[in-house]
């Protein structure tokens, strides 16, 4: 897999330029994901951006669980775990043969301090993502956060 093709096709990289792409496709790993296997599971630690270069992930709550949508070329997984430590939510089957572009949170870390712009520009994607993520949130996911603001004001946060 081309590491600078699979990033390039990404929306969330939309706005970088070529170079851009190019820093960032030299601070990926290459990883293969055989068909009926899982590239991670729920509660398991998140500590990578991946971008699928080419197959399908189908998301699932739990193992073996309905699936709640396929995630293909161009998509990303794991966009949080360069932002905040955490776990997977979900767990994310293939359901083909998958290659993925990660981008782990040490490496991220090493292009923070070697290459600041290009770091920065992929911190502001990703709160750009988030952010139409929330808009584009409905129902209990909305009243939640609104919840969430809420609590934190009166703790005095």
């Amino acid at each position: 897999m081309d590491r600078f093709t699979a990033l390039r096709g990404s929306l969330l990289l939309r706005e970088f330029s070529d170079v851009g792409v190019r820093i960032l496709a030299e601070a990926c790993e290459e990883r293969s994901v055989g068909r009926g296997t899982y590239a991670f599971r729920a509660g398991e630690p998140s500590t990578a951006l991946c971008f699928i270069g080419r197959g399908t992930l189908q998301m699932q709550v739990r193992e073996g669980g309905q699936p709640l949508g396929d995630l293909k070329s161009g998509d990303t997984l794991g966009n949080f775990a360069l932002l905040a430590e955490g776990e997977h939510l979900l767990s994310a089957w293939a359901a083909t043969d998958v290659e993925l572009a990660v981008l782990e949170r040490d490496a991220f870390e090493t292009l923070r301090k070697q290459k600041p712009q290009a770091s920065l520009k992929l911190m502001l994607a990703l709160a750009q993502d988030f952010g139409e993520r929330l808009r584009d949130a409905g129902g209990p996911l909305r009243e939640f956060l609104a919840w969430q603001v809420s609590k934190r004001q009166s703790d005095g946060r």
